[in-house]
């Protein structure tokens, strides 16, 4: 996989097709693996970033086989167009009877996902965030939902 120049203007979205995806930019960055799909995002999900988030989902859905897993531990911001992405992945998912699987889900994603119903789609489990008192051990716990994943 080659490197994308860092940049503020733009991101663009290198794709290898047997490897995965890169995103960089000031405000994201997007590392993603085909096989199995596996994404890490680190930064904001938001008007600016959206267009190259939602094409390296697309990527990962289209050239991944199995659950897709996306790790969201150093997500700092996402807007509802962004929830809307993962939403409609997870339905996509659906149809091809594989999971979406959010890892690592901060609490008031959770929540939030809860209030907009969308936490009750068929397909997408959120692995919450381990929260309480001590050091955070980087194990996921189940979030709260109604039925069983």
């Amino acid at each position: 996989m080659t490197t994308a120049p860092v940049g503020t203007a733009s991101l663009a979205l290198e794709r290898n097709p047997v490897e995965g995806v890169r995103v960089r930019s000031a405000l994201l960055r997007l590392d993603g693996v085909f096989e199995p799909p596996y994404l890490v995002v680190d930064g904001e999900i938001d008007i600016s970033t959206l267009a190259p988030f939602t094409a390296a989902l697309s990527s990962m859905l289209e050239r991944g086989s199995g659950d897709v897993w996306i790790d969201v531990e150093k997500l700092g911001f996402i807007d509802v167009g962004g929830l809307r992405a993962l939403a409609a992945a997870a339905c996509r998912l659906q149809i091809q009877d594989r999971r979406l699987v959010l890892r690592s889900v901060a609490p008031h994603l959770v929540k939030l996902m809860d209030l907009v119903g969308w936490s009750q789609i068929p397909n997408l489990l959120m692995l919450a965030r381990e929260t309480g008192p001590g050091p955070v051990t980087g194990v996921d716990e189940p979030a709260r939902r109604s039925r069983t994943a």
